[in-house]
């Protein structure tokens, strides 16, 4: 037996396991599949909604959906608490509930700080299923998996999608705009980098963005750190809606309005202006030209990492199952959820653009899907889809009369959007079905649902009026500007505080479905006694759940947890002293999510953002789907049962730290 970096030795002691089942000596004969050729399916589809599915089926949309769950089962999954995508599918990855993985929201807060960080790699040093299986002997491939960078050391082929940055760094994806005339929403863009250019002589001289670069010095309004660059020339065609683009020392193109380029390969140069240090990073752009008269108006995809030659590992054991992937099918998205939501939400790219966007990527998503099937022949494959989850995200305001974000100009034409994504489901199904056969056991499960985002929730605002939250009296003359409970550093090596006033606030929210206590001896300011923690909590605790839309008359609250009530692990004390479960159509602002207040601001107002549906509430408003292609007694099961009944299915044991029981 050879043994992995020490991994395996600690595993089965764990675990209490005494061997292997995988002997390799010659005298066994050869190799011995533990599995005993035993082949599973995993399909993860981020965001299928059961009630949406079952509509659907209904009405003869999805025959193969409905061909599965005639065959086996179909019920509706239990998600995670709080239903965000990191937290659901870090349930499914490790078989725990947050208090045992660590990951409590998409954002959490430092205590030293307050400051709003990525829960990304809050989950290393946790054992996922995969390894567990590996460990036994039993093949894995887990392409596409949601919550699994950064990577940790594994010896399975492990490729990783949701909060896979880009090469900037950026979670969410920073897309670059080149146009000739600059919008009026020009100073609200958050996300992406808008370039004013000009076209002199037919040809345009620019620059693509790439990873902050410390040593540079930042030009005007440029953000901190600034940049890397890497020049390209726009070469416009006198007569004809037709550019050429040529990236220096990169990839080069013609193209056509209304068209998305190729991938484009291109590379930044980091520390060069640092004596005996530079670095080069690689990457990879695809450009979509909207209009090249009377104004060029060109937008270009974050930078992603190019899977030829990755700058950052996104794969495990190593590179290869990224650079024989793309050897194969060409590059591809590799930052995690690819699909353009924020370029759709600060209005670079139109509705049309955005679904062409998503349908390019759901056709590289299937080029991919048929090379690992033709690899798979035994063990677990597990393949992961997002396109209902963003389409679902961005949509839902065209599918609901009456919704605060609803144009009705164009609302018709995209009514039927999010139901398209279902059928492009269906169709991948049947097309895997037909692949892997009829005989090879298949289970498909979306870590949550959806529900339409109506009314945000300024949580920060409510604290504020509740008097649990205190503004320092400079910031409380003005309250049109959002503040924060950072402090930082002024330009005379004093501190300068965030508006917040931390020695008059007992609570705050950070994240989309968390409020903290701002306690003594675990917050750098904190001031409320630990021996206040509970009774506070509870008095916030019904406050909240109280709480109504002044407009509807409708509990803003469906449920509010301690997080020692809900959570179980070693990890419990690091998760949000209180998770909120709004109900639905309710969920937090940005503001909130952040750590911020405006004050002037409703605590309850309608949400006008194209994010427009959501699932960020109460676990029971939006639970996920379970399908399997053999029929269970599987009373409500949830995503910690899927974890523990794919350790059973290779009749490996169900470690006690799991939360899960088997469905089989």
């Amino acid at each position: 037996m050879t043994l992995r970096d020490g991994r395996t030795t600690r595993r089965l002691a764990t675990l209490g396991v005494v061997g292997v089942a995988l002997c390799v000596a010659p005298a066994c004969g050869g190799p011995v599949d533990p599995t005993g050729g035993r082949k599973l399916v995993v399909v993860g589809i981020d965001g299928m909604d059961p009630n949406l599915l079952r509509e659907y089926m209904d009405a003869g949309l999805m025959p193969n959906f409905k061909a599965l769950a005639d065959q086996g089962t179909f019920v509706p999954l239990g998600t995670s608490n709080p239903p965000q995508s990191p937290v659901a599918w870090s349930n499914f990855i490790t078989g725990m509930d947050p208090g045992g993985h660590g990951v409590f929201d998409f954002l959490h807060r430092d205590p030293a700080t307050y400051m709003p960080i990525s829960s990304a790699g809050a989950m290393e040093e946790r054992v996922p299923f995969w390894d567990l299986l590996g460990d036994a002997g039993v093949k894995c491939e887990v392409w596409r998996i949601p919550a699994a960078y950064p990577i940790q050391p594994s010896d399975e082929l492990v490729l990783s999608d949701m909060g896979t940055p880009d090469l900037q760094g950026g979670i969410d994806g920073m897309y670059a705009y080149y146009t000739s005339d600059v919008p009026e929403t020009f100073d609200k863009i958050k996300v992406g980098v808008w370039e004013k250019v000009r076209v002199l002589k037919g040809k345009v001289e620019t620059r693509l963005f790439g990873p902050p670069d410390e040593y540079l010095e930042p030009e005007k309004n440029e953000r901190i750190p600034p940049f890397s660059k890497r020049p390209f020339t726009i070469y416009i065609d006198p007569t004809e809606p037709v550019i050429e683009i040529a990236i220096e020392d990169g990839g080069h193109c013609l193209l056509e309005e209304g068209q998305w380029s190729d991938w484009l390969e291109c590379s930044f140069d980091i520390g060069t202006f640092l004596p005996g240090y530079s670095e080069s990073m690689g990457g990879m752009v695809k450009f979509y030209l909207q209009q090249v008269r009377p104004e060029l108006r060109l937008y270009c995809s974050p930078v992603n990492i190019d899977p030829r030659s990755p700058a950052m590992q996104i794969s495990s054991p190593d590179d290869s199952a990224v650079t024989d992937l793309a050897d194969a099918i060409g590059p591809f998205y590799t930052q995690g959820l690819a699909e353009e939501t924020k370029a759709l939400q600060e209005g670079a790219i139109t509705d049309a653009e955005f679904l062409s966007n998503c349908d390019d990527i759901h056709a590289e998503r299937m080029r991919m899907l048929d090379y690992v099937v033709e690899r798979f022949d035994r063990g677990l494959l597990f393949f992961y889809f997002s396109t209902i989850d963003l389409r679902s995200h961005m949509m839902w305001r065209h599918t609901l009369a009456g919704h605060p974000a609803r144009d009705e100009k164009i609302a018709a034409e995209y009514a039927k959007s999010i139901e398209q994504s279902y059928v492009t489901m269906d169709g991948a199904l049947g097309h895997l079905r037909g692949k892997i056969g009829r005989e090879t056991e298949l289970i498909v499960i979306s870590d949550h649902g959806f529900s339409p985002f109506l009314r945000k929730v300024n949580l920060n605002n409510w604290l504020l009026q509740e008097g649990y939250l205190g503004l320092t009296a400079e910031a409380a003359k003005d309250p049109s500007k959002v503040y924060s409970l950072l402090v930082s550093e002024g330009p005379d090596g004093g501190k300068v505080s965030g508006g917040i006033d931390r020695g008059a606030t007992r609570a705050y929210a950070v994240g989309f479905n968390g409020v903290y206590l701002n306690l003594a001896g675990r917050e750098a300011e904190g001031i409320v006694p630990a021996a206040q923690r509970t009774a506070l909590l509870e008095e916030i605790r019904g406050k909240l759940l109280a709480l109504t839309d002044p407009a509807t008359g409708k509990k803003v609250v469906k449920r509010v947890d301690l997080a020692e009530e809900t959570y179980h692990g070693a990890q419990v004390a690091n998760a949000p002293d209180l998770v909120i479960g709004y109900d639905g159509g309710f969920g937090a602002s940005d503001t909130a999510a952040l750590g911020q207040v405006q004050p002037k601001d409703k605590v309850v107002e309608d949400n006008r953002d194209k994010w427009s549906g959501n699932h960020l509430m109460a676990p029971e408003v939006v639970p996920g789907v379970f399908l399997s292609s053999r029929k269970l007694a599987a009373p409500e099961p949830d995503l910690c049962d899927v974890t523990a009944t794919l350790l059973r299915f290779f009749d490996q044991p169900v470690p006690a730290s799991m939360q899960g029981k088997s469905l089989y």
